[in-house]
């Protein structure tokens, strides 16, 4: 029947005349509510939210604009396994987590110009005690020729949530997505993957990197688009 945007304004309203008290941040709310559609109508069913979450056991510390855990442990699904795996923009280190979780990791490079992030991110890294060799550097993804480890055909999965200038400002968001797509042609191995987070509505031009997945996602209010690439050869 559609989103029925209407009825679930006028539902909300209702309830929050009722009891103001109700309204609150979704994010930080004890229940879901789940409304699954049925042939013969609608089941609701109401999900309890675990605080701390079990799950999320290495999620010690966060930092500004990380990736909702869901998608970091999403991501790490889609993309599969990898030896040797590389977070250009690791903030506070969920994807790199996610792919360790999974087994046959051999090693870990996390990337991101705020030396916070790279501090959350080693905390995070730490608490999930993966006992994979794991390095964690300051510098801009674009020097990744300085850090040993990381150069050319050396790397099996890069795996990013990277910034989407919303929160924010971007100088050159178009220029930092184009530099991510000729880095993952550099440092991929052949067969090797590129997934990230697209706030862009362009595929990479560059002739190495073919699209193998892409999906629209809601980020909260705004839509990116989910991709992976494959490196090939010619």
């Amino acid at each position: 029947k559609g989103h029925q945007r209407g009825a679930i304004r006028h539902v909300a309203n209702r309830a929050y005349a009722l009891c103001p008290e109700i309204l609150n941040d979704a994010r930080t709310a004890p229940w879901a509510i789940d409304i699954n559609p049925m042939e013969s109508g609608s089941t609701v069913e109401l999900r309890p939210r675990l605080s701390p979450d079990p799950r999320l056991y290495f999620r010690q510390k966060d930092v500004p604009a990380a990736s909702h855990p869901p998608l970091a442990a999403c991501m790490a699904w889609l993309a599969g396994k990898a030896e040797v795996v590389w977070d250009p923009f690791c903030g506070s280190g969920l994807e790199m987590i996610e792919c360790g979780l999974r087994g046959g990791v051999r090693s870990l490079f996390g990337t991101d110009r705020s030396a916070e992030a790279i501090a959350v991110a080693q905390a995070n890294c730490a608490a999930a005690k993966l006992n994979i060799p794991s390095r964690f550097v300051c510098c801009d993804f674009r020097d990744f020729d300085t850090i040993e480890g990381l150069g050319a055909d050396s790397v099996d999965l890069i795996i990013t949530n990277p910034p989407m200038g919303k929160r924010v400002p971007i100088h050159n968001l178009r220029g930092l997505i184009g530099d991510l797509f000729v880095a993952a042609a550099t440092t991929l191995r052949p067969g090797g993957k590129l997934l990230f987070a697209n706030p862009l509505s362009e595929e990479s031009s560059h002739p190495s990197l073919k699209l193998q997945f892409q999906q629209a996602v809601d980020f909260g209010g705004f839509e990116c688009s989910l991709e992976m690439y494959v490196k090939v050869t010619r």
